[in-house]
């Protein structure tokens, strides 16, 4: 028979552990992040424990061969580019298709090509395929005035690449918006149609890189359809400009003499303009968000940014990124060769909404200090810490990819091999506070990764604390 222990007995031992300890267990790693400013003591804290719920299906591992399309791509050479990378050890395709290749500007619409080389990759490779679509059209096709395009803080339009001149919406324009959104739902419907679960995920973008945030090669959008909604939010958030005026330390007579900072304006009215350019991009997410789901219920929604923390993230306007990514499912993101790919993947997975669910990009060859080792290494540890896809995007079939086929393949073998590594937990990790302020002020995140690595000595990983003080 048991006997009861007195509860007297068991209260003077939970205070005598506080009188001890404190409220902090001995054991819970702490780490200390300057902002140069202040030093802020953060603790990891263990949840209380509930009842288990019931534990969502999760998505099945993927690595993806990106193929693009923004020039015709004979049938025969799109077939090879499928089969050589599923022969090197990929595991799925990307398909990339540019809005103006299937709809034009008179309403013509046709998905036939786009149906064939989803064809080829499901039904005939049977392997499954992620679709993107892209936004950026050809300039002067006449789907988008330039009325409808943004611009950069000299009022020059968006339109320019390595391609052709290709024209970014800005997403303060509504009958801009309502085009692509129209379009984004028809396609959806029809390849869920015609394809449905063999499709991982539907790819909105809409820069000239093909990513969901502002192109950051400059400073956009200062198109009057963004410049007049940042004075009506002002005046609906202020009501009266001499409230705005204390706020900001400005002198401005009214709300119709306010100019937009430039995006490097880290001031009261730099947040508010970061802020509200958030705020646009995040309600055309929303709006493809509600489109896609409405089309395809069960089909995944994924938004790719070029970074989530590098020097140009100000620009992207992506610092809250877990913002944008409150109705995706999949949050896309690419690393240069030699960033710290464990910092950004615990950075990433620390911050996200609940369920959501990581990639990571290896882009091109000809990246800057690219070679073998760095590729492996971002592969091997972006699946070791918690991605579900991995992908390669900016390659050819050629000499490059032929150099790389041992990366490829080790990166097949050890995670989709017979005996799977097992990922890197984020349970019991120090916490290290990083502050969205603090981030937007720096534009560089090398005084947070030496932080980083610093805790990661003691530790296999570390769970970033993410303080939003933008708002």
């Amino acid at each position: 028979m048991k006997r009861k222990i007195p509860t007297l007995i068991i209260t003077l031992v939970v205070l005598l552990s506080y009188v001890l300890y404190g409220c902090t267990s001995p054991s819970d790693p702490v780490t200390e992040e300057s902002t140069g400013e202040e030093t802020t003591v953060t603790e990891s804290v263990t949840d209380a424990e509930t009842e288990p719920e019931e534990t969502p299906e999760k998505m099945e591992r993927y690595f993806i061969f990106r193929i693009w399309n923004f020039n015709e791509r004979p049938e025969a050479e799109f077939k090879k580019a499928v089969d050589t990378a599923l022969e090197a050890g990929f595991t799925a395709i990307k398909v990339h298709m540019p809005w103006h290749r299937i709809e034009t500007a008179d309403g013509s619409v046709d998905f036939s090509e786009l149906d064939r080389m989803l064809d080829y990759v499901i039904n005939v490779k049977g392997v499954k395929a992620a679709v993107s679509i892209d936004f950026a059209r050809r300039y002067g096709d006449g789907m988008l005035s330039d009325d409808e395009l943004q611009r950069n803080i000299n009022g020059q339009l968006c339109v320019g690449d390595i391609y052709y001149n290709r024209a970014v919406l800005s997403f303060c324009s509504q009958t801009a918006t309502d085009k692509a959104v129209s379009f984004y739902g028809r396609a959806v419907e029809h390849i869920n149609e015609k394809f449905g679960k063999s499709i991982i995920l539907y790819l909105p973008a809409f820069t000239q890189y093909c990513e969901t945030e502002y192109w950051c090669t400059d400073q956009f959008d200062y198109s009057d359809n963004a410049v007049n909604a940042f004075r009506a939010s002002l005046s609906e958030k202020f009501g009266d400009v001499s409230a705005l005026n204390e706020a900001t330390g400005k002198k401005f007579a009214s709300f119709d003499e306010v100019e937009a900072p430039a995006c490097s304006a880290h001031d009261a009215l730099g947040v508010l303009w970061y802020n509200f350019r958030h705020d646009a991009l995040k309600s055309f997410i929303d709006r493809l968000a509600a489109a896609q789901k409405k089309a395809a219920p069960d089909s995944k929604l994924a938004i790719q940014l070029g970074s989530v923390f590098d020097n140009a993230s100000y620009l992207r306007c992506t610092l809250r990124f877990a913002d944008l990514c409150e109705n995706a499912d999949v949050v896309w993101f690419d690393d240069a060769p030699l960033y710290d790919h464990k910092f950004s993947m615990d950075y990433v997975r620390s911050s996200l909404p609940e369920g959501v669910i990581i990639a990571q990009e290896i882009d091109g060859p000809r990246q800057y200090n690219a070679s073998p080792e760095a590729y492996l290494d971002q592969g091997l540890t972006s699946f070791a810490y918690g991605a579900t896809i991995v992908s390669a995007a900016n390659w050819e079939i050629d000499e490059y990819f032929d150099n790389y086929r041992d990366v490829w393949r080790q990166i097949h073998d050890t995670w989709f091999g017979e005996e799977i590594p097992e990922t890197v937990s984020l349970d019991g990790a120090p916490t290290q506070r990083i502050s969205l302020a603090d981030m937007l002020r720096r534009r560089d995140p090398s005084g947070f990764i030496t932080k980083y690595r610093k805790a990661l000595k003691n530790a296999p990983a570390v769970k970033i604390t993410v303080v939003d003080d933008l708002r």
